[in-house]
């Protein structure tokens, strides 16, 4: 790269700094700081303030050793370490220039705010007790974690129902990490929408599907329509339950509830429910005490148990995607990690 002398800026800067290069540097000769260290700070700062401009050009080796009266390595030394940094920059037969520094300097500020936290970071678990040693394998290790993470795939369900969101943890194996997000936030939220654009895949139940594509218009991410399914156990157990017995149904959402009634419909079942959505904690156990068992969401369990009378039998009631959907969407989610650079032998940059 080659760079414009700026004619007449070299000597203006040295006539207004006393008339020359050597009156311009100071080096401390008792301070116990190598010369050459001292040398490249000192040209450092006058670039990091603007003083010394892109393109000017600075003194020879030679030259500057001899107004500064010192080694010639020093200053090639100097001059070396500030090229390799990216603030200098010479031209074979023309000279050594200031290199233009203004994405540099702007890198080297963000670089600084990073390093500012990383103290903070090191004094409070030093703080905490642990040792350097100690911090410096938490960075790597938690360094790799994300790493690792960023190379993922990232898979978006979109489901109506705060029950169905909060238990989709399905097995797509290693690489895979599922984020749910609402219907309703879907169909409210613009960001939202934005955010599904950096998703590898979209994936909702069937019956949402063709809402979801067009809330989704023109997005290049591929879609999946799954079929969720509650449990064989589930229906099972739920079967096994005396004719005629009240059960109690706890969930979270009227929408919950209508799936569970729907599902234990198509297998059959006609149960008599007695539903409570987010019920207090009396409601809960007056409720139960009329009733011989209770279906409850997976997020209501533990607050069930609380006050379940004794020996009443408590279902968990869940829904995961049939073994054909499932198969399905590993098959995609496999295409899609194929399809990736890292994925070929000898590809990406």
């Amino acid at each position: 790269m080659e760079y414009t002398i700026a004619n007449g800026l070299i000597n203006q800067a040295i006539s207004a700094n006393a008339g020359s290069w050597g009156d311009l540097m100071e080096l401390d000769r008792h301070s116990g700081i190598p010369y050459y260290v001292q040398l490249k700070e000192q040209i450092r700062k006058r670039i990091a303030q603007d003083i010394w401009r892109a393109g000017i050009k600075l003194p020879t080796e030679r030259e500057l050793a001899a107004e500064l009266a010192v080694s010639r390595n020093t200053v090639s030394q100097a001059y070396r370490e500030l090229e390799r940094e990216g603030l200098l920059a010479s031209a074979q037969g023309k000279g050594t220039f200031v290199a233009d520094t203004s994405l540099l300097i702007q890198r080297e500020g963000r670089k600084e705010k990073v390093l500012r936290i990383i103290d903070m970071a090191m004094e409070e678990a030093v703080g905490l007790g642990f040792s350097l040693d100690d911090f410096v394998s938490f960075v790597y290790v938690r360094g790799m974690e994300k790493k690792e993470l960023l190379g993922w795939l990232k898979v978006a369900f979109i489901e109506c129902n705060p029950e169905q969101l909060g238990d989709a943890r399905w097995n797509l194996g290693r690489g895979v990490t599922l984020l749910p997000l609402s219907l309703v936030e879907l169909r409210e939220s613009q960001r939202v929408r934005e955010r599904l654009a950096s998703m590898d895949m979209i994936v909702t139940g069937s019956s949402h599907l063709a809402e979801v594509k067009s809330l989704l218009g023109g997005s290049s991410v591929p879609f999946l329509g799954v079929s969720l399914r509650p449990r064989m156990e589930t229906v099972v157990r739920v079967a096994r339950l005396p004719s005629g017995m009240k059960v109690a149904l706890i969930t979270e959402s009227v929408v919950f509830a209508g799936k569970v009634k729907e599902s234990l419909s198509e297998a059959g079942l006609h149960p008599e429910l007695v539903h409570l959505t987010r019920p207090e904690k009396g409601e809960m156990e007056r409720t139960l005490r009329e009733c011989g068992a209770a279906i409850v969401a997976p997020a209501w369990r533990g607050a069930v148990e609380q006050v379940l009378p004794g020996n009443m039998e408590l279902i968990e009631y869940r829904f995961e995607p049939d073994e054909g959907s499932l198969n399905l969407l590993r098959g995609a989610l496999l295409e899609l990690k194929l399809k990736r650079p890292e994925a070929v032998p000898g590809a990406g940059p």
